[in-house]
């Protein structure tokens, strides 16, 4: 159970890593923007850290799935983004409703809005994958 937690940690590092270069881009747009106004190039700094930020859940279980694998062989990465894609894409208000059979999405429960971009439900599929 130790050496799985550990490889866990380890696995954990790989995406955690990528988040220092997503803040200082959006925290040198910001800054920026504070002082000299918008620009070109704060859009540009500012959307490349989001896109890290925006997309963490499916960092995580990529990263985790490739790290977890004993071998680190390129096919865990995509069975790790498998792993994230079927159940975001299941569980999406609009595919409730279509499963349920509701006629308004407003019928959906609230709760299945907030599987786009979870963190958690990224780390379980890349340790199930």
């Amino acid at each position: 159970m130790k050496a799985y937690m550990q490889r866990m940690g380890r696995s954990l590092m790989l995406p955690v890593a990528v988040l220092p270069a997503a803040s200082l881009l959006v925290g040198i747009a910001n800054w920026i923007v504070g002082t000299i106004g918008a620009s070109p190039a704060t859009t540009f700094l500012m959307n490349g850290g989001l896109a890290i930020l925006n997309n963490l859940a499916l960092l995580f279980a990529v990263g985790l799935a490739l790290g977890m694998s004993k071998d680190k062989d390129g096919s865990a990465a995509l069975a790790g983004l498998v792993a994230y894609l079927v159940p975001k894409t299941v569980l999406a208000p609009a595919s409730i409703q279509a499963i349920k059979g509701f006629k308004d999405i407003a019928e959906v429960n609230p709760a299945f809005n907030s599987m786009d971009n979870n963190v958690f439900v990224g780390i379980v599929a890349g340790l199930v994958a």
